[in-house]
């Protein structure tokens, strides 16, 4: 029997299109098959499925939305959404209030017993206990960033672009791109509450995006999505400590470029970023130290790639290309790590976030 991984697709759309899209990756054959669509909930810019594959999170981007009294509401909404254990179908969603504009990222403690929201433009992070069934309780804990960075365009204002749990689920931390820092928040002895605990600044005007944790727990790694570039820290209880940042372009491109994602390889030994306008998946080689050098630039074979993820076992990446309307499937050549296109792709309609498992 064809092996297959479940892939859940996101993309920015109305109410009344399609926002969420469940496909399979047949693994014997390198073929990407829609098995479902879905729709509103508008622009579904980033989402998360649980440990168990039972529950589907994700952010609805926008300023305001209806509520459940049918009154418009400022901010943008977290949705929650049941799968079936049978036929992966998605129940009927549950709503809250993200109380914040554009909320764009989330993340679940390795517990799965607090969820975090970035609200890009409402200055914001917004905690949720998650219940015994697995639904978002109310939001009940909330932290509002100030500050501002060199980019006029940019960095007039905070503008949290993710939220990251730290392996051991006591500390977040919150990329925040208008700022140039990193803030951390720290979980209280009883596990109710959360407290803010340090922030790690960065170069002026890298503009932090989105972070990702070492296998080993010894090292985080920040894009920065305003100067192309990789910040490596070291790690240790919830302190971060600055060694080095590198390009995620090739020295002889001269053209504008943002990032987007990053991610590393489930052994630890390579980091990989996309590139929006260079329009490519860089991949760094991470030495045992953690240090990073550069070992290869991919095409993604479309344009702005946003988002991508990567197999649990690190064989596959799929790449969510947002202005060519495509999703592309690549093999990880296992010794360069670097992707390579397996033949196969998807047309999605401004596809933004990939969730494979």
């Amino acid at each position: 029997m064809t092996k297959a991984l479940e892939i859940w697709i996101s993309a920015y759309g109305a109410k009344n299109e399609v926002g969420i899209t469940r496909a399979e990756l047949l693994t014997d054959t390198a073929e990407l098959v829609k098995t479902a669509e879905y729709g509103n909930i508008e622009n579904p810019s980033f989402l998360r499925v649980n440990k168990s594959g039972t529950r589907l999170y994700a952010v609805s981007e926008v300023e305001e939305h209806i509520d459940v009294d049918g009154d418009k509401a400022e901010g943008g909404q977290l949705a929650s959404f049941p799968i079936d254990a049978e036929t992966r179908k998605l129940g009927p969603g549950q709503y809250h209030p993200t109380h914040g504009a554009h909320p764009c990222h989330l993340s679940l403690t390795p517990e799965e017993d607090w969820l975090a929201v970035a609200n890009y433009s409402g200055e914001s992070i917004m905690l949720y206990p998650v219940r015994a069934d697995e639904r978002p309780g109310p939001p009940s804990i909330r932290f509002r960033h100030t500050g501002s960075g060199p980019d006029a365009d940019r960095q007039q204002a905070p503008h949290p672009h993710s939220a990251t749990f730290s392996p051991d689920g006591q500390y977040l931390f919150v990329a925040d791109l208008g700022m140039d820092k990193i803030m951390t928040y720290a979980r209280d002895t009883e596990g109710s509450q959360w407290v803010a605990h340090d922030a790690t600044s960065l170069e002026a005007g890298a503009g932090p995006r989105h972070l990702v944790f070492h296998p080993s727990g010894k090292a985080l790694y920040a894009v920065n999505e305003l100067n192309s570039t990789v910040t490596h820290f070291a790690y240790e209880e919830g302190k971060l400590t600055r060694e080095e940042t590198i390009s995620t372009l090739p020295s002889s491109f001269a053209g504008e470029s943002w990032c987007a994602e990053i991610a590393v390889s489930p052994d630890g030994r390579f980091l990989y970023v996309s590139n929006r306008g260079h329009d490519s998946i860089g991949v760094l080689a991470v030495d045992e130290s953690g240090k990073l050098s550069p070992a290869g630039y991919v095409s993604t074979r479309g344009k702005f790639p946003r988002h991508f993820a990567l197999s649990p076992d690190g064989q596959w990446l799929i790449a969510a290309n947002q202005n060519s309307d495509s999703v592309v499937l690549f093999r990880i050549e296992p010794q360069s790590g670097l992707p390579v296109f397996a033949g196969a792709e998807l047309t999605v309609s401004k596809p933004v976030c990939v969730v494979i498992r």
